[in-house]
């Protein structure tokens, strides 16, 4: 699976009801304070890569919410790359997936993939999840102190 890059072009379904079951909530810690955000699984597509799956985590009032100024649907490709972030398991790329959030929001990486093996993510999340080590990451990270070690989101 070839990692999604800057300027590919993505495929990202509309929201619909059957998406709240596989709706996942990432929990962190900023500036000495407890936080959580509301993240949606979208099967996305990768157009510019054969139709490949993207590992895609968009926040609540990106995908959900059409009145907001943040609604995935009114942002122009420029600017989903402006707001999408992402992680990956070494410089090569691998393993990488992406996440269209508020970026005031600081979050480890290791926060997505522990949360989509351990949660209620759609099959198919958890499948490419513990494709990319998201098992042996969750049992590492729980032994290291999961709120205080970690890599931040990257920007394109």
């Amino acid at each position: 699976m070839a990692p999604p890059e800057k300027g590919d072009i993505l495929v990202i379904p509309v929201y619909s009801q059957s998406d709240e079951e596989s709706l996942i909530d990432i929990k962190w810690q900023q500036s000495l304070r407890s936080k959580n955000a509301k993240f949606y699984q979208p099967r996305a597509k990768n157009q510019s890569k054969g139709d490949e799956d993207v590992l895609l985590y968009v926040q609540d009032s990106f995908y959900k919410d059409e009145n907001s100024s943040n609604f995935v649907g009114k942002l122009p490709g420029a600017k989903k790359y402006g707001a999408l972030q992402y992680g990956q398991k070494n410089a090569k790329g691998e393993s990488r997936f992406l996440v269209l959030h508020n970026k005031d929001d600081k979050m480890y990486q290791h926060r997505f993939l522990v949360t989509t093996i351990q949660g209620t993510a759609a099959g198919w999340a958890k499948d490419i999840a513990g494709q990319f080590g998201a098992k042996e990451m969750a049992n590492n990270v729980h032994s290291m102190g999961s709120g205080f070690v970690g890599d931040y989101l990257k920007n394109f």
